[in-house]
């Protein structure tokens, strides 16, 4: 199964990227359309993403995370498909994008059963590769962006829906000390 998600997505990106309006925009380009095309070129591989990989079993998530991904702003990776974390996806700098799409990765591979050894060895190195040290990059994350209350609030909410540290003092913008 995963080998025809991954050639669905192969197939719509290349019908994307070969689309006459990809190459129209492409070959005519100048400097003030160039924010344009991503977003142009985008569209068709987001509806591919999110058709192939739902976040939930339920059809109603599958909607809500389409939705989010049409409205994000920007290209949201694959990897990321927790309908909040796709909302905020945009928002965030690239050091909040790329934790994100590692701790996806990581509640993915967490909830994978091992059906056999080779599952079970494959499990383990998807854990230590994206799982092992998780606390330990949200809580620099928060040490860096404990000034901006956008980016603060944010990993708040990062915090509370994958429980990475309970004895962070990590309070929003405004919120009175005692």
């Amino acid at each position: 199964m995963p080998t025809k998600r991954l050639a669905l997505i192969g197939c719509l990106s290349l019908l994307a990227a070969c689309s006459p309006q990809a190459t129209d925009s492409t070959a005519d380009a100048a400097p003030k359309t160039a924010p344009v095309e991503p977003a142009v070129t985008a569209a068709p591989a987001v509806k591919a993403t999110a058709e192939a990989e739902p976040s939930t079993d339920l059809t109603s998530g599958d909607e809500e995370v389409d939705k989010a991904r049409a409205a994000a702003g920007c290209p949201v990776p694959e990897d990321v498909y927790d309908v909040d974390d796709v909302r905020i996806y945009c928002a965030m700098p690239t050091d909040v994008q790329a934790f994100l799409a590692r701790e996806n990765t990581c509640q993915h591979f967490a909830g994978e059963e091992p059906y056999d050894d080779e599952r079970r060895r494959e499990l383990e190195e998807a854990s230590a590769k994206y799982c092992e040290g998780r606390e330990k990059i949200f809580t620099g994350l928060v040490a860096r962006h404990r000034g901006d209350c956008a980016i603060r609030k944010a990993l708040i909410g990062i915090n509370s829906r994958y429980d990475l540290d309970f004895d962070l003092d990590l309070k929003p913008c405004g919120a009175d000390p005692s």
